[in-house]
């Protein structure tokens, strides 16, 4: 029959664009939920460089991250050192038990309050500048003496041992200062105070 035939036909044509509609939607809230293929590669390229790294290398790594301008999230406690991805995952890489860094930005001019040092966005004065650094602690051990170069940021990182009170001195562009830096597991991995005069 010619009406039974058009209207399986109307039918037909009805399921195709059903299916293709269907598909279009599919793909667009995709899209719009970042599942794109290239972000997803991107981010497990990124997990992958932290996969059996110790805490030396995670803070080698979140600096050059920092370099790259990646949009990750980097901060380190006296504990771990920490990457937050845009997708809300965190991942910890812990440090030594027998060792904590602490990020140093000794300045001249000008400086900011900082507790916890952020990898990915702690920013300071003194760029690329070499300053000689000796680190004594509370019995008169000298720990650390040589000469250290700034970051791109203007921070340098000290490994030293946990649990210390520490004495730091720096001197730079005919400059010196001196501070204590402390080692304990609620003390402060970034120190922003040393006055360069």
């Amino acid at each position: 029959m010619p009406n039974q035939r058009k209207k399986t036909q109307w039918i037909i044509v009805l399921a195709i664009f059903m299916t293709l509609v269907s598909g279009l939607a599919v793909a667009q809230h995709n899209h719009d939920h970042g599942a794109m293929p290239t972000a997803n590669s991107q981010d497990q390229k990124l997990l992958n460089e932290l996969k059996g790294i110790d805490g030396k290398q995670a803070m080698e790594l979140a600096n050059r991250w920092r370099q790259k301008n990646l949009d990750i999230t980097s901060f380190v406690t006296p504990d771990a050192v920490n990457f937050k991805f845009k997708d809300g995952k965190t991942i910890g890489v812990p440090l030594p038990d027998d060792q904590m860094v602490v990020s140093i930005a000794p300045y001249i001019n000008k400086t900011h309050e900082c507790a916890t040092h952020y990898m990915s966005k702690c920013d300071a004065e003194l760029k690329n500048v070499p300053v000689k650094v000796l680190a004594i602690n509370a019995g008169g051990k000298t720990l650390i003496n040589k000469t250290i170069k700034t970051s791109s940021t203007g921070f340098f990182d000290l490994w030293l041992p946990r649990d210390r009170e520490i004495t730091v001195s720096v001197s730079a562009q005919g400059k010196k200062a001196t501070g204590k830096v402390y080692t304990y597991r609620n003390s402060k991995t970034c120190d922003t105070t040393l006055k360069l005069e």
